[in-house]
């Protein structure tokens, strides 16, 4: 059996869907699949990402080319529409079953119309949560063909918090945002909470890292330099997985994610998190039980960091539920597992149609 996937990446990010993709793609070949991933352009840094996991990458053909004739296409990330359209494109040419992962929230969908109409026309649509599943159905996408799976943690580095703390000069307490710096990540957000969480614990440290990608990046950070503040840009997977493991918790409050990977990670780490609102927010981070969740506004956010620092078992305890709450429930080998069940229920189907032409 052949599955191809239409991704392009982020480059230099490593954002949530394309670690989806990679994972999906890595857990078929496990399972006994040709898994590969078509992308255009290829951007050479993340096909030597892809490919240092085991998953070959090429450029989407101009024209569908038999000999590579696959038994599944998925299409994953609204955030680029026209992959969706390139996947359904290429599922109709080989009469092969489509599926799509939006992965990206509706907010940021440049092409609105182009994303609901790969979604409407898939044999199978996955979401990250049950208020994606219903934003999908009420907006026509057939109820039957929605299927929800969640997110894994991606932490394959060796921790080492106590080097990160050295080697950075901290003394105090951490609060982490790990994602690309833009706006709607929230840490322009965080970047102004600051000041009202040193009025309370002077000491702590917050912790920026990630690509910079809103142009005004190098503004935002110079408004508000100052020791306390550190900033990285890309870092190794160590690095990160060290930054995780010495952070007291983790702040992200975006507003225009699905199902943020870096909170199952920073709960793989028995962290808590600090979220704000965003499509099914509320079924993602259990309020008051694996994290808290604010407006998106600075004094609700320092708010919700304060009562954390300040209170060192309620941390505790809600980075324990959390760690529980992926140990149970979040994984890629249960993605993997229904991912790879809707294929081949998508093939049989195929097949008997096929034979009842």
């Amino acid at each position: 059996m052949r599955v191809r996937y239409v991704h392009r990446g982020y480059f230099p990010a490593r954002a949530g869907a394309e670690l989806m993709t990679q994972y999906l793609a890595a857990s078929m070949s496990r399972l006994g699949w040709e898994a590969g991933i078509y992308s255009n352009p290829v951007d050479e840094d993340t096909a030597a990402f892809m490919r240092g996991a085991g998953v070959s990458i090429q450029p989407l053909p101009a024209t569908p080319d038999d000999t590579d004739r696959a038994d599944v296409v998925h299409a994953t990330d609204a955030f680029h529409p026209q992959d969706i359209a390139a996947g359904l494109d290429l599922a109709r040419a080989w009469d092969v079953p489509f599926a799509v992962t939006p992965a990206s929230a509706p907010d940021v969908w440049p092409d609105r119309e182009t994303v609901l109409h790969g979604c409407r026309h898939a044999d199978a649509v996955f979401a990250l949560s049950m208020a994606e599943r219903d934003m999908l159905r009420d907006a026509g996408v057939d109820a039957s063909r929605l299927h929800i799976v969640g997110q894994g943690p991606h932490l394959p580095g060796t921790p080492d918090p106590a080097r990160f703390r050295r080697d950075h000069g901290i003394a105090g307490p951490v609060v982490l945002f790990l994602g690309r710096k833009m706006r709607s990540k929230g840490y322009v957000t965080l970047l102004e909470a600051a000041e009202h969480v040193w009025a309370e614990h002077p000491d702590t440290s917050f912790v920026f890292i990630g690509p910079r990608w809103d142009d005004d990046c190098t503004e935002r950070f110079a408004e508000h330099a100052d020791p306390r503040v550190i900033e990285l840009d890309m870092v190794d997977e160590d690095v990160k997985h060290s930054a995780l493991a010495a952070c007291e918790l983790l702040c992200v409050p975006s507003t225009v994610d699905l199902f943020p990977l870096v909170y199952v990670e920073a709960w793989s780490c028995r962290k808590p998190v600090v979220a704000s609102t965003f499509l099914g927010s509320g079924e993602i981070v259990a309020n008051g039980r694996d994290g808290l969740l604010v407006r998106p506004a600075a004094r609700p956010v320092a708010d919700a960091v304060n009562r954390l620092l300040a209170d060192p078992s309620e941390r505790r305890a809600m980075g324990e539920h959390g760690y529980d709450k992926v140990r149970r429930e979040l994984g890629w080998d249960a993605v993997a597992d229904r991912v790879h069940t809707v294929y081949r229920t998508l093939i049989a189907a195929r097949k008997q149609t096929e034979k009842a032409r």
